[in-house]
Order: structure tokens, then C-alpha cells, then sequence
């Protein structure tokens, strides 16, 4: 096979992530969003990652080994970079309505990039880039010579 799904995994590195790391339980009412009306099974999702990967499925992996609660609690944590874009969906989620705080122990940047989705700042540089995303990858890059400096 070939192509960027041969090159780089494609979803199929997504998806044993998702079973094993990450699990994503995503509902939708009609009511609510624009998606037709679909519930959460659990207990549907570790039958098949079971199944489908023959692995052992960890649905609460991230909590239970990163520690917190209710996603927001890195309190005991240093040397992360929190970038969120406001074009994401995922946005909500994330640590856009702390950036005035101090969310870990130590040296955590939290981004906001008002123009930006989802890893955008993450991706190749593009002369389309909007300034906040240029702003967020020269962030990120002093964070870590900074922490690779401090270790030598």
C-alpha cells in the first residue's frame, strides 16, 4: 500500500490508541448538535477493541495513569505544552478558559490560537499560516530548549 495512510499508520494507528490510550466516548442528539441521534456504549467499545486488536482495552488508562479529574487536574505535572485552537471542536475540552492560571507544577505554556483547528500548530509550516500559529510554534520551541537545556 501507499500513500500517507501507508506512510504514517492512517487511522488504523488512531484507532488501537483509542482502544489501548485514549479512549473517545462520543454521543450526539439531534436535539443538541446537528448528528443524528447515537448513544455511547462502553461495554460495545472494549468488546470490539478486544476483539479487533486482541489486546486488552483501557478505557480510564489516561486518568488512572496520568492522574486528575475531570481532565483538568495536572497539578502535579511539569513540562507540558497546552496549545488549544478556537477553531477545534475539540477546543471545549481543553484548557482554553484557564489560560490565566497556573495549571501544573512547573513551565506548562497554554496556548490560545484564535485562528488555528485542530494541531495546527503541530503541522508543517505553510506561508497560509496565521500569525498566531507562527506565535504558538515559537512558543513551543523555546519551551523545549528550554527544558533540553536544563537536563544537560
Amino acid at each position: 500500500s501507499s500513500g500517507i495512510n501507508a506512510e504514517y499508520g492512517g487511522m488504523t494507528g488512531w484507532d488501537f490508541q483509542s482502544c489501548t490510550e485514549m479512549f473517545m466516548p462520543i454521543s450526539s442528539d439531534p436535539d443538541l448538535d446537528m448528528f443524528p441521534a447515537s448513544s455511547y456504549d462502553l461495554e460495545a467499545t472494549v468488546k470490539y477493541c478486544e476483539a479487533h486488536w486482541k489486546t486488552t482495552a483501557r478505557p480510564y488508562h489516561l486518568k488512572y495513569y496520568f492522574g486528575g479529574q475531570d481532565g483538568f487536574d495536572f497539578s502535579g505535572y511539569s513540562r507540558i505544552v497546552f496549545s488549544n485552537g478556537m477553531l477545534d471542536p475539540w477546543a471545549a475540552g481543553g484548557t482554553a478558559n484557564k489560560l490565566d492560571q497556573q495549571i501544573c507544577l512547573d513551565d506548562c505554556p497554554n496556548i490560545l490560537i484564535y485562528d488555528g483547528a485542530h494541531h495546527l500548530d503541530l503541522r508543517s509550516a505553510n506561508p497560509a499560516d496565521p500569525k498566531t500559529v507562527l506565535f504558538a510554534r515559537q512558543v513551543e520551541r523555546d519551551a523545549i530548549s528550554r527544558w533540553t537545556k536544563r537536563e544537560k
